[in-house]
């Protein structure tokens, strides 16, 4: 803990012009860096850039650059990693994600920019980029689906036209050469977490994060040695899987059991028609092990989240018909906000009338359908909201390569069509039953 001079210290307050709980109480691992949320991408600490570096929260949480992080939104600037939100707020297309929760001040400095480890009270931990699929919203730093996939492909002079990120090695990094990785072993984790055990005694909530963590070998003992946390009865777990994986769903429940709350963040993304298309795995497979676990489990939330791409704008109703007939207790849907080109506001500049066509078509099902209960119901017609609003009031991001926006970001689509189709080996016409891809043009055909 820190000095008691500290402490009374932090009862100087001053407000923030840009208040964020994250900010204050959060520690999120990426790859090859730490920041303080999962949308923040500035390199607030490498932890094993140098012989020097630790992966310990106690030993990082304070540096130069997080207290500098804080200081600045205290001033009203966001920091350049924060653009995500930035975007969002001013374009007023949603809630961002500094508002997620309440902002506490309580145990922070505003003076110095440093807080106390009981301001700490929500952490996500990533441990490699091991996955057992290549999702195309996704990319080779948290996927090792993608890292085969492109193994042999040497991006095109095309690709590089059309700044096809994933592609092109971008994606999640400052520049293509830069190897950064998610790499976290089974010690590194046991350090971690017994770190966060005797050190961070006000954590709520620990979130997981992929790769596929049910994929992965870190997971299960992480979760052993997370029990042992004296908060541990009170502490919510929730991870991102595509629960798909080979794993024991009867383990995994007896591995929450000491948790106050657990939830699942079933990332499913598409619905039937689409899903081994743009997830690159079996609907059944998926289903069997819900069944699996449900059987054993009573207690965890099992969530269900549709990262909505221009991918399920284009299936929209089958998405959302087949997400909330699953044995779930909760729906989210979320917004690929980048690369720009799967952005779904994209295909609003050429088939807007047929999308909000669509999405009143899901919105009648959504309140006719007697599968689901009211809750789902409820958030269902609230995903399907969120997302029409964003697609109807946010406009395409330019660049100053390319000052038109939209239109080229839509080109850039269609060149990411007939890049993935060859690189997967599929066929975008043999998926989705809405649109039409031929000659590198998409024609709505019904």
């Amino acid at each position: 803990m820190l000095s008691a001079k500290f402490s009374s210290i932090l009862k100087i307050k001053h407000s923030s012009k840009l208040p964020c709980h994250y900010a204050l109480s959060g520690i999120n691992y990426k790859n090859g860096f730490v920041t303080t949320c999962a949308v923040q991408t500035d390199y607030l600490h490498h932890y094993k850039k140098t012989k020097n570096s630790t992966v310990l929260p106690s030993q990082f949480i304070n540096n130069p650059n997080f207290k500098q992080f804080r200081l600045q939104l205290d001033k009203g600037e966001w920091p350049e990693g924060c653009r995500m939100c930035m975007d969002v707020e001013k374009q007023n297309s949603g809630k961002s994600m500094r508002l997620d929760y309440a902002y506490d001040d309580t145990h922070y400095n505003n003076e110095t920019g440093e807080i106390d480890f009981k301001s700490i009270k929500i952490i996500e931990l990533r441990f490699s980029n091991s996955c057992n699929m290549s999702c195309l919203h996704c990319s080779q730093v948290y996927s090792s689906g993608w890292i085969s996939k492109l193994k042999h492909y040497t991006p095109t002079h095309e690709d590089h036209e059309h700044h096809l990120d994933q592609i092109t090695g971008h994606m999640h990094r400052r520049d293509p050469n830069e190897n950064l990785n998610i790499e976290l072993t089974v010690e590194d984790i046991k350090e971690i977490v017994t770190d966060l055990n005797n050190h961070f005694p006000s954590l709520e909530r620990i979130e997981f994060a992929g790769g596929e963590v049910l994929h992965q070998k870190q997971f299960f003992p992480c979760l052993e040695l997370l029990a042992q946390h004296p908060n541990a009865k009170n502490i919510f777990i929730s991870f991102h899987s595509n629960f798909n994986a080979n794993f024991d769903p009867i383990e995994l429940s007896k591995l929450l059991e000491p948790f106050g709350e657990s939830l699942i963040h079933m990332s499913i993304d598409s619905g039937k028609n689409i899903y081994p298309y743009f997830r690159d795995g079996n609907w059944e497979t998926l289903v069997n092990n819900i069944n699996t676990f449900r059987s054993a489990n009573n207690f965890t939330r099992l969530g269900a989240v549709c990262t909505t791409s221009i991918y399920q704008i284009m299936d929209i109703e089958d998405v959302f018909k087949s997400i909330l007939s699953l044995d779930i207790n909760e729906f989210h849907a979320s917004i690929v906000y980048t690369p720009e080109y799967l952005n779904p506001s994209i295909l609003m500049t050429r088939f807007g009338k047929e999308i909000l066509e669509d999405i009143e078509k899901t919105e009648k099902w959504i309140e006719r359908t007697t599968q689901a209960n009211a809750k789902l119901k409820e958030q269902g017609k609230d995903g399907l909201e969120k997302i029409k609003k964003y697609i109807t009031t946010h406009e395409p991001l330019k660049s100053k390569k390319w000052p038109a926006g939209g239109a080229d970001h839509y080109n850039a689509f269609l060149h990411y069509i007939k890049v993935t189709d060859n690189l997967w080996k599929q066929d975008f016409n043999q998926y989705i039953t809405n649109y039409k891809y031929e000659n590198n043009s998409i024609e709505r055909i019904k």
